[in-house]
C-alpha cells in the first residue's frame, strides 16, 4: 500500500497533499495565504508568516 498512486478525484488524498507543505520553513508556524491588491489593481496571492 505504501507504492500506491493515489487518484487525482480522491479528495482526501489531494486534501493531504494540499496540507502537507503549508508550513513555514524559517519558524515552523503555518503560513497564511491572503489575496493583495497592488495600487495599479493586480492581484497576487502572498505567503504571510514571519517578517523574515
Amino acid at each position: 500500500m505504501a507504492g500506491e498512486k493515489k487518484s487525482k478525484t480522491d479528495v482526501a488524498a489531494r486534501a493531504e497533499n494540499k496540507n502537507k507543505g503549508n508550513f513555514c520553513c524559517n519558524c515552523g508556524k503555518k503560513v497564511d495565504v491572503v489575496l493583495a491588491v497592488s495600487p495599479n489593481g493586480k492581484k497576487r496571492m502572498r505567503r504571510i508568516c514571519c517578517e523574515g
